[in-house]
């Protein structure tokens, strides 16, 4: 299905099952395929699910307008408010997690949140060591104008997910280096305070061979916020979701139904 943002950029969204909403959102260079193994585990569990692709990600428009976090987060709140969802939850992956914190610092309409396998800081410096691998400042430029020589998985992906994603992936090539403003501005955020002083819960979930970040920014953050919790899945690169599936719902099970109350 398709969505047209006010400043005429068609986004591709799907809707599954009814109930309580609960939306997924991808990561920078991630497509909507990616929740495979969430869609239907949610849809039994009574839930209505939305999935989506950024601007310039999978389905949706290809465009250079409306690459930085801000458009992307009003692209969300857009969305949200053209499917009429009431207080819907908020699962965001990598990239995708940072657009649910900004959310979060912007609109009031929303449960919870989810964050996977996200720092709310990328950038490093003497009081924060979270950060993406070894940026800072002075760096980030240039140690992420091309993509890092690392394996972004532990063990691959589970084999549930890997055809409908790389059917994706070929039918809609993503194009790094034309969305490069989009991950520099994503690097320059900090949204510590606005997780640490939300007033709706939220959750990090960090994997604990992630390539990117030392999974104890999770507890780090968590330890100074009064409605944020934490978890650290075992045996997992960054797409925890789609490499341990299992594990992962579990979590997610948990943080619905203990934030359904909110919906």
């Amino acid at each position: 299905m398709k969505f047209l943002t006010d400043d005429n950029i068609e986004l591709n969204y799907n809707v599954y099952g009814t109930g309580k909403p609960v939306v997924l959102i991808a990561g920078f260079g991630g497509y909507q395929e990616i929740w495979q193994l969430q869609i239907p585990y949610l849809v039994k569990m009574g839930y209505q699910v939305i999935t989506y692709d950024h601007r310039n990600h999978g389905v949706s428009q290809r465009t250079d307008s409306g690459l930085n976090m801000s458009r992307l987060i009003v692209d969300l709140h857009e969305l949200i408010e053209y499917l009429h969802l009431n207080n819907p939850l908020l699962i965001g992956h990598s990239m995708g997690a940072s657009v649910c914190y900004g959310y979060l610092a912007e609109y009031e309409n929303v449960a919870a949140v989810m964050g996977v396998d996200q720092t709310p800081k990328m950038l490093n410096d003497p009081t924060w060591k979270y950060g993406f691998m070894d940026i800072s400042l002075d760096n980030y430029r240039d140690k992420t104008l091309h993509p890092v020589n690392v394996h972004e998985t532990l063990h691959g992906l589970d084999s549930r997910v890997i055809n409908k994603l790389n059917d994706a992936k070929n039918n809609y090539p993503f194009n790094r280096d034309d969305n490069l403003p989009l991950l520099f501005d994503h690097i320059t955020k900090d949204w510590r305070d606005v997780i640490k002083n939300s007033n709706c819960p939220v959750m990090l979930v960090a994997a604990k061979e992630s390539p990117y970040y030392n999974s104890d920014f999770a507890n780090v953050v968590s330890s100074v916020g009064l409605n944020v919790t934490s978890a650290v899945v075992d045996n997992s690169g960054h797409a925890i979701m789609a490499e341990a599936p299992n594990a992962f719902n579990q979590l997610m099970r948990h943080f619905v139904l203990s934030n359904r109350r909110y919906q």
